[in-house]
């Protein structure tokens, strides 16, 4: 994991959900929800079981009201003997008419269509890139005003994408112009946050070795 903690930082750790039945479907979620699939299970009870043997601790563990993200949360809460807390501001984006459509039919029917305006509403009614943006920022800043420690947050790929957006200064860009940061499921990223210096440090992106560890473990 990360660094020794020092009095005054955050070591906050962004984790995505485990694969969900949507994502198995390779369906359009947002803020619609769906439970885990068996693979999803798999992959949140690996990364307890990794944590737990590597002696892994937080203070506080955040998560994302939807199920397939809470459900994450309680897999690594009962492993390390936490509760969990509920924040609404790290939910998946909104993506409005297109929640629970196929990624094949979204493709078919936008393909031709140009890049959304970094200020519209996505598919009609959903949230905006700035709208995601901004509240991304509120959420991290409500992180930052805990007292320093260790913490995980439990969330989603475009929200997380969106807080780092914050940490490193990116502001909003056009879909064919945006840096993506991938999230595989259970995938976790790593930051500190140092408040003498107000200095952001990215320390790992999409940490997936506990699929990894496990699939040894299995063969073995």
């Amino acid at each position: 994991m990360s660094s020794i903690k020092t009095p005054a930082t955050h070591q906050i750790t962004f984790l995505r959900h485990g694969q969900s039945t949507a994502n198995e479907s390779q369906v359009l979620q947002g803020q619609m929800d769906s439970p885990l699939s068996k693979e999803g299970i798999r992959q949140c009870q690996a990364l307890a079981r990794y944590w737990q043997a590597q002696g892994v601790m937080f203070e506080k563990i955040i998560s994302s009201p939807l199920g397939r993200a809470h459900m994450t949360a309680k897999y690594v809460s009962e492993s390390l003997s936490l509760e969990v807390t509920l924040e609404d501001a790290w939910m998946e984006r909104e993506f409005g008419v297109a929640e629970g459509v196929s990624y094949d039919e979204i493709i078919s029917t936008h393909e031709d269509l140009p890049p959304r305006s970094i200020y519209a509403q996505a598919y009609e009614t959903g949230e905006s890139d700035w709208d995601l943006y901004i509240r991304a920022a509120k959420a991290i800043q409500t992180l930052i005003r805990n007292p320093p420690g260790r913490y995980l947050v439990v969330s989603h790929g475009a929200i997380l994408n969106a807080a780092l957006y914050t940490i490193l200064g990116i502001t909003p860009k056009p879909p064919n112009q945006r840096l993506r940061f991938r999230f595989e499921n259970t995938g976790y990223a790593e930051v500190e946050y140092y408040d003498p210096h107000q200095r952001w440090t990215l320390n790992s992106l999409n940490n997936t070795y506990h699929l990894l560890q496990n699939t040894i473990d299995l063969d073995s």
